[in-house]
């Protein structure tokens, strides 16, 4: 159990004492009582004063005092789940994280200070959906659209120069991740807002800024810096600055064309950072623009509050201590107090008679109860069964036997909503139960769990269904077991291995024909001589490449396999393709090819034999995959993920002075 105010719990000290003043006020009182009556005279004189009755009445003024404390300190425990609407408008923040950023012309730098104002303006933007860019020679998606914005924040707050490898600041770069990252969100209007030290106008950005406007973005661009600008800290060498390719000290100024040129040609607006915070009304005219957008709801859980029930205990005490204060006799008193239980007590129902029955209906415990839960599962309000299931498994006072139900409805529950692994577990849960019975269902319920999960997955991942239809089918073979009389579990059983033995036979078809199809690659072409290679599959290019560099004099053969190559890398997705030359210089190799396929290559031309290129042949029939085979799950194919692996490595692991070694196209890494 938690508070809200648990600084509010240090009240509950008066309590102490006032029962120590209490004490004190009693003991005066008797000795005062002592000395203005005779012992002999006292009970005749003295009527109507009883020493337990104002104890008793005392303390139920303290026990409420007490309960009131505790309900203002708002206990809670447990939590309920709510599904929030996750709507607002769409706001992308840029930050420019090149080395210029890190000219202290802006105290404490420009980077530094264009975070905090970032940081400031995501607080202002409380409600709206905001998505987090950084950009240098390339540009990056750091956080998608959310209303997340404590996780928005926590990305922000890890921005500096190392962030991006490539130097510069690629404005069209930044805008065309921008595009694709609203590419495939519903319709709607968005802004950009970037914080950058600017450059010169350029004419490259046209095209980008009329596919901004036909997607509906606002540009706001927030210049950092000062147009007298200063020195660049080489941030890798202490006291140097930043030099150009001549080893001159570069002096970085504010560049305000291209951030102009963005906010005017966009509906935006351009904006200096200075000393004061960017808060909401700096873009308030464009929020006003924008249109709010509603996706999924997202789930989310708060306690549950529960000072009620302190509140109306310490009524009930303070009632209770009135009624019995203003009792007029002794003799009242129990009938009295009868009528007081009976006024607060419930109605008992029309077939409640006796004693017993009466006492039940008035301490009837509340909260849900598992015909509440099993009525809410058979109306099809899974939502609401499910969160009756967990409220029941979290209280204590049910037997062994009525949790493995609790479970059983959890499970059938979860299966309904298409949890399928919490569905799984809490089944497997009341496998334990020994009620032959509950046992069987339980198999069954796993068994059509594990069908439907694989039917999900068909498409997609057909050997992981192979696997989970064949544990679905021992489970049913187990349920049938338990109960061998059930004819719609045989039927539903009959009908799982059905299925299973003809998956596995198309399995087993298509294995054979891509059997068949790289045989048929590897026998087609060899023994041609100066021929085009068309429709060549597989990996025989290479074989066919070095057949005709053995025998055609005038070595088109060897210039039109170049030329293949050269496509299918162009092809390539930045692992070895034409984003592999603006990879840095040494990583090549880990992004763009195999060595070994460069020495066949060589070979091929100095007239090796076509039958002598079948090493890579020979790694696929062992069992590798082959390297033009994209993974489904991923979208890269074995030597892209191996690609992107060596390069990540490279880069965590080489010293930072290698880390801008790859300048943009316009000579300026900073």
């Amino acid at each position: 159990m938690t508070f809200a105010h648990e600084h509010l719990l240090w009240f509950l000290l008066i309590i102490p004492a006032l029962m120590g003043l209490k004490l004190w006020v009693d003991a005066h009182g008797s000795q005062a009582e002592r000395l203005f009556t005779a012992a002999r005279l006292r009970p005749a004189l003295v009527i109507g004063r009883s020493l337990w009755r104002s104890w008793f009445i005392y303390a139920l003024y303290a026990f409420a005092m007490a309960c009131i404390i505790v309900a203002v300190a708002q206990p809670r425990w447990g939590e309920e789940r709510l599904e929030v609407p996750d709507k607002g408008r769409n706001v992308f923040i840029a930050i420019d994280t090149s080395r210029s950023m890190l000219a202290r012309d802006v105290p404490p730098d420009r980077l530094t200070r264009a975070r905090l104002a970032a940081h400031d303006l995501v607080i202002e933007l409380a409600g709206e959906r905001v998505g987090l860019l950084a950009f240098a020679g390339r540009a990056y998606l750091q956080a998608p659209l959310t209303t997340d914005h404590d996780a928005i924040i926590e990305s922000l707050l890890a921005f500096d120069h190392t962030i991006i490898e490539w130097g510069g600041s690629n404005i069209g770069d930044l805008l065309d991740v921008t595009l694709r990252a609203i590419k495939n969100l519903p319709k709607s209007n968005y802004a950009l807002v970037i914080f950058s030290d600017g450059g010169d106008a350029d004419a490259n950005l046209v095209p980008y800024i009329q596919r901004l406007t036909t997607a509906g973005v606002i540009v706001v661009t927030v210049g950092v810096g000062t147009e007298g600008g200063t020195l660049i800290p080489n941030p890798e060498i202490d006291g140097d600055y930043i030099r150009d390719e001549a080893g001159n000290v570069v002096r970085s100024r504010l560049e305000s064309g291209v951030l102009q040129q963005l906010a005017s040609a966009t509906g935006g607006r351009f904006l200096k950072l200075g000393a004061q915070p960017l808060n909401r009304n700096s873009i308030l005219p464009v929020l006003n623009r924008l249109t709010e957008q509603q996706s999924a709801n997202r789930q989310t859980s708060r306690p549950i509050e529960r000072f009620a029930w302190p509140l109306g205990l310490g009524i009930i005490l303070l009632m209770l201590a009135w009624i019995i204060s203003s009792l007029p006799r002794p003799s009242a008193r129990p009938v009295m107090l009868a009528l007081a239980v009976a006024a607060f007590a419930p109605s008992p129902s029309a077939h409640a008679f006796n004693i017993r029955e009466t006492l039940a209906s008035i301490f009837k415990p509340g909260g849900p109860t598992p015909a509440d839960a099993s009525e809410a599962l058979q109306s099809r309000d899974f939502a609401r069964a499910r969160n009756l299931y967990e409220k029941l498994l979290k209280q204590k006072g049910y037997g062994e036997a009525a949790r493995q139900e609790l479970l059983y409805g959890l499970a059938a529950t979860e299966h309904e909503l298409t949890n399928y692994d919490g569905s799984v577990k809490n089944f497997s849960e009341v496998l334990h139960t020994q009620d032959q019975s509950l046992r069987a269902r339980a198999h069954r319920g796993i068994g059509h769990t594990l069908y439907d999960q694989g039917a999900r997955g068909l498409q997609q991942q057909p050997k992981i269904t192979i696997q989970r239809w064949t544990d679905a089918l021992r489970h049913l073979d187990a349920a049938l077991e338990l109960d061998p009389d059930n004819k719609e579990l045989r039927e539903n059983r009959d009908h799982v291995a059905k299925m299973l033995d003809e998956l596995r036979k198309i399995m087993k078809q298509m294995e054979e024909q891509q059997g068949n199809k790289g045989q048929k690659g590897q026998k087609g072409q060899k023994g041609q001589q100066g021929q085009k290679g068309e429709g060549q599959e597989g990996e025989e290019g290479d074989e066919e490449g070095a057949g005709k560099q053995g025998s055609d004099p005038n070595g088109e053969g060897e210039k039109k396999e170049q030329e293949g190559k050269g496509e299918k890398k162009e092809a390539d997705d930045g692992i070895g393709g034409k984003d592999a030359k603006e990879l840095p210089e040494g990583r090549l190799q880990a992004a763009g090819g195999d060595k070994e396929g460069e020495k066949d290559g060589q070979q091929g031309k100095q007239g090796q034999k076509p039958g002598d290129g079948g090493d890579e042949k020979k790694q696929t029939a062992k069992g590798t995959l082959p390297t033009d085979q994209r993974n489904p799950r991923t979208g890269y194919t074995p030597g892209e993920a191996e690609g992107i692996i060596r390069q990540y490595m490279d880069e965590i692991t080489a010293p930072p002075t290698n880390r801008y070694h790859t300048p943009p196209v316009n000579k300026k890494d900073w």
